[in-house]
């Protein structure tokens, strides 16, 4: 929880893939919160007032995700609301001529989303929903300990390189540091 709200104040793309792993927490404990409770906040500070508001996060994030069936997969409707929100932001910077650096930063990523969006054969999820889903895959993969191949390792460095570039844009205009040009 604590981790959450610090990840989407400093790096937007982070706390999406940090929420993908807590969606998918509360799914292997079968959206059971007995078993959150026995699984997941042992893994959290003693403290009691700590403990129920954990125990008060996972709770809410479990009713959500039942209320609206997500409980196999699938993201929070919040979620998937505030990752539009940052696309929209994106294609912001992208038209906006002041925005050379971040322009050249995606344009690097920009052939590896190609290459995703040709390989998942979907042209309904925009370009970060399919580069967080390659990030978070690969990140699973390398929780499992599975290899991966260079050019992959690389692709996911590419991406991830554009994530901080956005999510820095993005902070700086939550924070008022950057002004839109509207």
């Amino acid at each position: 929880m604590f981790v959450a709200y610090q990840k989407k104040k400093e790096n937007i793309c982070e706390y999406f893939l940090y929420m993908f792993q807590i969606e998918d927490l509360i799914r292997a404990c079968k959206c059971d919160k007995g078993l959150i409770e026995s699984q997941l906040l042992p893994k959290y500070p003693t403290d009691m007032a700590v403990q129920n508001e954990v125990r008060q996060w996972y709770s809410g994030l479990t009713d959500q995700m039942v209320e609206e069936r997500i409980e196999a997969h699938g993201h929070l409707v919040s979620l998937a609301n505030k990752i539009n929100e940052v696309f929209e932001f994106h294609l912001y910077l992208l038209n906006n001529p002041k925005e050379i650096a971040y322009q050249m930063q995606y344009a690097k990523a920009e052939p590896i989303i190609g290459e995703l969006r040709l390989k998942q054969k979907s042209d309904e999820l925009n370009a970060l929903n399919l580069a967080l889903n390659a990030v978070y895959g690969f990140t699973i993969l390398r929780l499992k300990g599975t290899q991966v191949s260079n050019d992959t390792a690389a692709a996911i460095s590419t991406l991830v390189a554009w994530f901080n570039a956005l999510s820095g844009k993005f902070r700086d205009y939550e924070t008022g540091v950057l002004k839109l040009d509207l």
